[in-house]
């Protein structure tokens, strides 16, 4: 039976937990513009995650060495579990990033916390406050006019959201499966053994390169290098985070705010890393904008528990 997260460990911090999702946000965002202007550069959706697989598995891989003497060795099934999740997850969004624009792909993420909500009482984590389920609500709201309402302005937004939404499921029961089980090996090693099974797990997806990963560019090795990097670490920060206070709805409540990072980087310094979304239109990019203004509504409803 899965041990409850910490008792009271979000309580006796109060909001200020929910800071540390706000900074995963902001890294997510820093990461999408990094690695859209690697895949831009030409280094491959699938040559991309599986760099990132590796890039997370080496920097979480020393906290294996905090493994508790007392825990079984068949306490690497949960952690193992969720690695499987979390790399279909990623390899949905590699090829949305590919294929869309951040400034769709990132937003449409915020529906994930409707499925964390929904995960978090059908897996028997805990209850869902009214007010998170309003938040939630409000966040899913904010992906129509993030993404769906661009459908007709973009041909490949449908896909790139379709692709979005598979990944958010994938992610929120990845979530809600580690602040149910971490606390059985503690958060960061159950983090350091999810992300180098991902490493492992990486390995599956070279038959599938189109080309080999020597052909990757030069010029895109430093973005590749650089994202997966922010990637890993921001990835690895929401792990411990859920592992360590739980409360996954309100932490992915705060933590959808990536879709309007995302924006307002694409918008201040896009150009700067390659990225010319924001030509699609004062009309386009005012729907995103309007729709991850929502997501500060339902980051409020948070607050307010």
């Amino acid at each position: 039976m899965a041990k409850p997260a910490p008792k009271g460990a979000a309580e006796m911090s109060g909001p200020l937990y929910l800071l540390l999702p706000l900074t995963w946000a902001m890294g997510y965002a820093v990461c999408g513009v990094i690695l859209k202007r690697a895949l831009v550069g030409g280094a491959g959706a699938l040559r991309l995650a599986f760099i990132s697989g590796l890039v997370a598995g080496v920097m979480f891989a020393p906290g294996l060495l905090r493994w508790p003497a007392q825990a079984p060795a068949s306490a690497v099934f949960w952690p193992v579990v969720a690695s499987v999740i979390y790399f279909v997850g990623q390899v949905c969004v590699f090829v949305a990033m590919r294929l869309g624009d951040v400034t769709v792909l990132a937003p449409t993420m915020g529906i994930k916390v409707v499925f964390v909500a929904a995960c978090t009482v059908l897996l028997g984590a805990g209850p869902v406050p009214l007010t998170w389920w309003a938040g939630a609500g409000l966040a899913t709201g904010a992906v129509f006019l993030l993404g769906i309402s661009d459908l007709r302005a973009r041909k490949q937004a449908g896909t790139t959201v379709a692709l979005a939404a598979v990944a958010a499921l994938m992610y929120a029961i990845c979530d809600v499966i580690t602040q149910m089980h971490a606390p059985e090996l503690g958060a960061p090693v159950f983090s350091a053994v999810m992300f180098v099974a991902v490493a492992f797990e990486s390995l599956l997806m070279i038959p599938f390169f189109r080309e080999p990963l020597r052909e990757v560019p030069r010029r895109a090795w430093p973005w590749a290098l650089a994202g997966c990097l922010v990637g890993a670490a921001q990835s690895g920060g929401m792990a411990i985070t859920l592992g360590a206070f739980g409360h996954a709805t309100a932490v992915n409540i705060v933590y959808s705010t990536r879709g309007l990072w995302s924006i307002l980087l694409v918008w201040v310094a896009g150009p700067w890393f390659g990225n010319q979304e924001r030509t699609a239109g004062a009309a386009v990019m005012g729907r995103r904008m309007a729709g991850a203004l929502l997501l500060l509504g339902a980051v409020g409803l948070v607050l307010v528990k």
